[in-house]
């Protein structure tokens, strides 16, 4: 689904990612790991043009999603395509129903029955649906954070991306409401490609099927996630699963 080649990014004079080469299979949960400023978040945010967003930013390499390059693809389309879910829960000022439906409308004008139905099954595959449903009209805000933040993951799922990008999505939920994202991971990658960047080893243990060690931007190993941690072919890698840095 996803395919990076020989992909370097620069902010300004830092480089930071080099030469990442790395193939994400469709509908499967891939992992991102490593310290703080290796790179994995950099590259998360690549795959859907955040970086547009940051001044002095170059790039070499290409990233490809279902074999469209990214940069030569309109950023607003890819986006609808590419959702991303970021570590603190960010729902707009509005409704519940509005914050579901405000993709869809950018998109093009949506009836009040169809509305009904994206509100519905979106929060549904969020598993929200059943807590929430008799708050609709209510603002977003007035709910729990763990809430929150699934909320903002049925936003992302209201436009019906192939992939959605997962930056650290469980970092400030209490443990209740990080399995339950992580089961919703589960649930997605039946249809979508997930990608989760995670300081959380063991989350990555449970969730992923493949996981992708970085460190100092270079890509170490990728694997499975079973015989990345039982049987790390690199040094680093091994270091890094033991807590021996990072």
């Amino acid at each position: 689904m996803i395919s990076v080649e020989n992909f370097k990014l620069w902010y300004g004079d830092f480089q930071a990612l080099k030469g990442i080469t790395l193939e994400v299979p469709k509908n499967q949960v891939t992992a991102f790991i490593g310290p703080s400023g290796c790179g994995k978040s950099t590259l998360l945010r690549a795959m859907n043009r955040m970086c547009d967003f940051v001044g002095g930013v170059r790039h070499e390499g290409s990233i490809a999603i279902d074999g469209r390059d990214v940069f030569a693809s309109d950023p607003n389309e890819l986006r609808v395509a590419v959702g991303m879910v970021f570590q603190h829960p960010n729902p707009f000022p509005l409704s519940i129903r509005d914050n579901i439906l405000y993709g869809p409308r950018r998109m093009r004008r949506i009836s009040k029955a169809e509305g009904d139905e994206i509100v519905e099954c979106s929060l549904r595959d969020a598993g929200l649906f059943d807590e929430v449903k008799d708050k609709l009209d209510q603002s977003g805000l007035g709910i729990s954070g763990g809430q929150q933040q699934r909320l903002c993951i049925a936003r992302a799922l209201a436009v019906d991306p192939q992939v959605l990008l997962m930056d650290e999505p469980t970092s400030a939920l209490d443990p209740i409401s990080t399995g339950l994202v992580e089961e919703l991971m589960l649930s997605l990658a039946r249809e979508r490609t997930v990608v989760v960047v995670t300081h959380n080893m063991q989350q990555a243990t449970r969730v992923a099927d493949r996981t992708a060690f970085f460190y100092l931007g270079e890509l170490v190993e990728e694997g499975p996630t079973k015989r990345l941690f039982s049987d790390p072919r690199e040094q680093r890698t091994q270091e890094y699963l033991t807590g021996r840095f990072g």
